[in-house]
């Protein structure tokens, strides 16, 4: 976070200015995302514990073209991948840490939250999808799930604790190796930022944090215009300008990633339960697509639910429209799939959706190649695919 200011100001200045040093010319920011994105949501809640390796390197190896996470900070200010605001839902911090269970995860510092079980919850709760290998799994920092990305996986000790150290200032320095399990598929990583109001300078850290992964597209060697979504029949979104996307629920969160990123990276405005944002009026989608152009974002972020419509036809047309395009989430089954597809194949299809933020990313991916917009479908099934991880049983 020592650079929060200086890249604050830098970026403010380059707006101001002639724009940002990678920023391209002729093109559209919301096109350095492919068509008909599989977006992996937490990497997976399906076949895997969410957010963790086992979801993450399941979700790479499946052939999503993005992996999502949720971003939060531990008291010492590590960067944590956890949707809740608590661990109790999917750690044993019950049990390692009694009374603490309902605990902000802000209140934790990193060496707590190492002790923490991310997998045993998943095995209780779906034994169905319950694998041994599951009970180990780590609460993931920001980095791991950038190097997953990249073919690695956690560098571990011989009884399975990860390899890092801690330097003299109190900054720990995490170890990866090579993934001999990676078949080559590189997705792009899809950021969620939580409230800001609990994390102050969240966006700028995030920022900072890229930059030394070497995931900054705005920071570096500048990326071809023309770099491939796919190489090979594998993803390779990863590799360019379209590898990161940022969003978050918050409207003042949105407004800081305009204010970090300059409207240079692919941002999405993601917007909650239809009923409480009262959907059947007209002008509430009005205002969310307005504020959406005015914060920079390229996407709309939009859920689905039984008992309601976060992306009726209505409100599709209006957001293509504008110009903007449409996300969806979290996708659960193929119905839903052909309901925010909608009619038509290949060239002739005009979807509802533009990308799918799905719980089951091999479900998706074969229907999008069944509707002639994806050229390859799955080539394992997800039990054979975790198996290939070593996950056994």
């Amino acid at each position: 976070m020592k650079n929060r200011l200086v890249y604050t100001v830098l970026l403010a200045a380059l707006v101001a200015g002639c724009g940002l040093k990678n920023a391209p010319s002729g093109t559209k920011v919301q096109d350095y995302m492919p068509e008909n994105a599989v977006i992996a949501h937490r990497g997976t809640i399906y076949w895997a514990p969410e957010l963790t390796e086992a979801a993450f390197r399941w979700a790479r190896n499946t052939g999503a073209d993005y992996v999502e996470l949720d971003v939060q900070r531990s008291k010492d200010s590590v960067l944590i991948i956890m949707h809740d605001k608590t661990f109790k839902r999917t750690t044993d911090v019950a049990d390692k840490f009694p009374g603490r269970e309902g605990d902000p995860i802000s209140s934790f510092t990193y060496e707590e939250i190492m002790q923490l079980n991310a997998g045993s919850a998943f095995n209780k709760k779906n034994p169905e999808q319950a694998r041994q290998s599951f009970a180990g799994q780590d609460v993931l920092v920001f980095e791991d799930v950038f190097r997953i990305a990249e073919g690695k996986r956690i560098k571990r000790n011989e009884d399975g604790s990860r390899v890092l150290t801690r330097d003299e200032a109190g900054i720990y320095h995490f170890e990866y190796e090579a993934d001999p399990a990676d078949n080559g598929h590189r997705p792009g990583v899809y950021i969620e930022a939580k409230v800001p109001d609990d994390y102050p300078g969240l966006e700028e850290q995030i920022y900072d944090e890229l930059t030394r992964f070497g995931w900054n597209p705005l920071e570096g060697e500048e990326i071809a215009a023309d770099a491939p979504f796919y190489v090979n029949d594998k993803i390779n979104v990863g590799n360019t300008r379209g590898k990161i996307l940022v969003q978050t629920f918050s409207r003042q969160g949105m407004m800081n990633f305009k204010r970090v990123f300059g409207e240079q990276v692919l941002a999405s405005f993601l917007i909650g339960n239809p009923k409480t944002n009262e959907f059947a009026k007209e002008e509430v989608t009005d205002e969310i697509i307005a504020f959406a152009i005015e914060c920079g974002a390229q996407f709309i972020g939009t859920n689905l639910g039984d008992a309601y419509d976060g992306l009726s036809h209505a409100f599709a047309e209006k957001i293509h429209s504008a110009g903007l395009k449409a996300n969806i989430y979290s996708i659960n089954t193929v119905e839903q799939m052909e309901k925010y597809f909608g009619p038509g194949e290949g060239k002739k299809a005009t979807p509802l959706a533009d990308g799918m933020i799905t719980n089951r990313t091999e479900l998706t991916i074969d229907f999008y190649h069944g509707r002639g917009v994806r050229k390859n479908g799955t080539e394992k099934t997800p039990q054979e695919t975790l198996a290939d991880l070593g996950y056994n049983q």
